[in-house]
């Protein structure tokens, strides 16, 4: 067998024996919230059950970790360029660039310790196994160190956006206030104006009043009503006086009406009596035979 079959078959391995240790894990899980639950319900009554570090009545949570890595995952990852050459120092000027450099991070990451994993093994088979796993390390510590980077920039340039977002939403609720405040202060302006006017027109109007009180205090009461009754008698007078001319205008104002109705009627009469005697024409020349005579 080849060196090239032999690290084929070894890294079909390492991959076989990570999946299988995931599937344990999930296995060890299950029988873990099982025992826990079995536990629970076969307590005696009265006794207070023991509180786990998780309630029996919630499922175990699910434990959030990176897909199982394949061989041809970890080529493809391990092809592409570093993080830090990926995203440079200041290249990340938007939400979306840095949580994009973020999942990248986070995939990287989990190249390099899978990578460490598969140099450790190798490095087992060496004379040198200090030093070679002295350098897997070295390779891994190098690679994090990018990818520490990478992320240090990601969260930062995060951590401003959301402060210049908070910065800017205050600076907007602001904007709204003051010109919230300016409105309420003109309407108040408004209805000041408003009061002092209805008072200062009833202040007049309360003059006027005294005015005439005053220039008719000399005045005895029963003059003011004579001539109150005068006034009376007077309008009662001029409304008499033209009784006759209104009688007059409404009876002729009828008479019209009368009139255009006659007139209305007379004129559908002799319409009426005109169409009858065409349609006698009419009827006597179909009788004779006789062409019709247009006129």
């Amino acid at each position: 067998m080849n060196n090239n079959q032999m690290d084929k078959n070894y890294m079909q391995g390492f991959f076989a024996d990570a999946n299988a240790v995931s599937r344990l894990s999930c296995a060890l899980m299950l029988a873990w919230a099982a025992g826990a639950a079995s536990a629970q319900s076969s307590q005696p009554a009265g006794v207070p059950a023991a509180q786990p570090a998780a309630s029996a009545t919630q499922a175990a949570p699910a434990v959030q970790g990176p897909a199982p890595m394949t061989k041809a995952r970890l080529d493809e990852l391990e092809e592409r360029a570093p993080l830090s050459q990926r995203y440079p120092t200041g290249s990340i000027k938007s939400d979306e660039a840095a949580q994009k450099a973020l999942d990248e991070a986070k995939e990287d990451r989990h190249a390099a310790e899978v990578r460490y994993v598969i140099d450790q093994r190798a490095c087992y088979k060496k004379f040198l196994v200090a030093s070679c796993l002295e350098q897997a390390k070295e390779r891994k510590r190098v690679a994090e160190k990018g990818i520490k980077q990478v992320e240090n920039e990601a969260n930062v340039y995060q951590r401003q956006a959301t402060v210049d977002e908070r910065d800017r939403s205050l600076a907007e609720q602001k904007v709204k206030d003051d010109q919230d405040a300016a409105r309420r202060l003109e309407e108040q302006k408004q209805k000041e104006a408003d009061a002092a006017r209805k008072v200062k027109e009833s202040n007049a109007k309360n003059r006027q009043v005294q005015q005439r009180i005053d220039q008719n205090k000399d005045v005895p009461p029963d003059l003011r009503i004579r001539e109150h009754e005068a006034k009376v008698r007077q309008q009662q007078a001029e409304e008499a006086a033209k009784a006759p001319e209104r009688a007059a205008n409404a009876a002729a104002r009828e008479q019209r009406i009368k009139d255009a109705e006659a007139h209305r009627l007379d004129v559908e009469r002799k319409k009426a009596e005109n169409e009858r005697e065409r349609a006698e024409r009419k009827k006597n020349q179909e009788q004779s035979g006789a062409a019709p005579v247009v006129k």
